[in-house]
């Protein structure tokens, strides 16, 4: 058990010199560490060791010297996340309802929010903004191969977890991640120039969809029944061999025990009526829009929903749960302040993939930027079907796609093939030279 600790450590540690001279890099261990918390597969020194914080803070110092940096792009979407931060703050400091619980989730998502913008200063680059993608994929791909065998050995018997004391721990969270990983793994077996990278990227596409089903979320399962037709319309028949894959990999239900079948059988309308998850359900979105509706500005701070908060909406209820949505979670949260800023992020990026889909196409020298799009875009609407029955209003993986096609927007708008060119000057350089004005 010590000696995975003790490769982790001497991994991390080896790669913070290299995330101070090449901060893209930090960012791309910032990624990994936050996305696949490999440190909750270990049980000994290293986890509860801050590996994300300390990468995180050499990358951003490194951020400072480097000139391989790119001019911030000026997009709606960056000042929406701007406005966003400014509400979430406002919630936080001058509303929250649980102080002791909003300022933690406040700084979690301020270093999200912080790491997202390193996105842009450096990434605006064909091949790292592959290796970002590529990074995401696989370190949710890896829960779904390490879930996919453990399901065959259980013959899905019960739920699929992932790991403790981390926002994939909760088999609805893990499942909700299997969805939106499908289209980037898609994208990148296509995209890949490393032959050897194919059938990986093929076999963890299958058990991924294997694992998204020994989850037993049922969230996951109405996302994936989007994403699955229309990720199949955007393929058709160009990549047979994933399509082949996708389709044997959800013959897997034919398999399943009755009481995975009963628990999707529960996703009606009026699932509230007989099933006690739906009720709960029910519950906290009706408090959820109390607390909206009570405090419109800017809601009531992270994590509201205290035994307090519930007696006073709903007297001698027990049972307190989070929002289980992500724009009630919103509302309840930041208000109709966060919730408009919200809705309006979404909307924006998807107009602008969109966009992006439509000049792009008839393009072969820019066919990549097309499906790239196409593939965020499909990646963004897993989140929001998901949406319907999961929090997670505040995921990494969002502001890591939404930057993403950001990025992708001022790649394609630049003269050079891979994108603008470097600026050659660092930012404390050039904060120095802005002050002397």
């Amino acid at each position: 058990m010590m000696n995975r600790d003790l490769v982790l450590i001497l991994m991390v540690s080896a790669t913070l010199p290299i995330s101070f001279i090449r901060p893209w890099i930090g960012v791309l261990v910032y990624t990994w560490l936050s996305t696949m918390v490999p440190q909750r597969s270990t049980w000994g020194i290293a986890y509860n060791l801050p590996f994300i914080k300390v990468v995180a803070v050499v990358t951003l110092v490194g951020l400072l010297f480097t000139k391989q940096r790119y001019p911030l792009p000026r997009r709606p979407e960056v000042v929406l996340l701007v406005l966003l931060w400014i509400v979430f703050t406002g919630s936080t400091w001058l509303t929250a309802f649980e102080p002791a619980r909003a300022i933690p989730k406040w700084e979690e998502t301020t270093k999200i929010l912080v790491m997202a913008g390193t996105v842009l200063l450096l990434f605006q680059d064909r091949r790292k903004l592959r290796l970002l993608l590529l990074v995401m994929a696989m370190s949710i791909g890896f829960y779904g191969v390490k879930g996919s065998i453990w399901a065959m050995m259980t013959g899905l018997q019960s739920r699929l977890f992932g790991p403790a004391d981390s926002h994939l721990a909760d088999n609805n969270a893990l499942g909700f991640a299997f969805t939106m990983a499908l289209p980037l793994l898609a994208l990148l077996r296509q995209d890949t120039r490393v032959p050897l990278l194919r059938p990986i990227l093929l076999g963890t596409f299958g058990a991924v969809i294997g694992a998204l089903f020994a989850t037993y979320s049922r969230g996951a399962v109405v996302g994936f029944a989007v994403v699955l037709p229309l990720l199949a319309l955007l393929i058709r028949l160009k990549d047979k061999p994933l399509f082949a894959v996708g389709l044997v990999a959800c013959l897997v239900i034919y398999f399943a025990p009755r009481q995975w079948a009963e628990r999707m059988q529960s996703i009606t309308p009026t699932v509230y009526r007989t099933d006690s998850s739906g009720w709960q359900r029910m519950q906290s979105w009706y408090v959820a829009w109390r607390i909206g509706i009570d405090h419109p500005l800017l809601g009531a701070g992270c994590h509201p929903f205290s035994a307090e908060v519930y007696e006073r909406y709903i007297p001698d209820y027990v049972d307190q749960h989070e929002a289980h949505n992500h724009f009630l979670q919103m509302l309840a949260e930041h208000g109709f302040s966060g919730l408009l800023l919200f809705v309006a992020l979404l909307t924006t990026v998807l107009v602008r993939l969109m966009r992006l889909v439509s000049r792009t196409r008839g393009d072969p020298g820019r066919a990549w930027i097309m499906h790239t799009a196409q593939m965020i875009g499909l990646s963004l609407i897993a989140y929001i079907a998901g949406g319907i029955f999961i929090n997670h209003p505040h995921s990494e993986w969002l502001y890591q796609l939404i930057v993403a096609a950001v990025v992708l927007d001022a790649i394609a708008a630049s003269p050079h093939p891979d994108g603008p060119l470097p600026t050659g000057e660092s930012l404390l350089r050039a904060g120095i030279r802005r002050l002397r004005r």
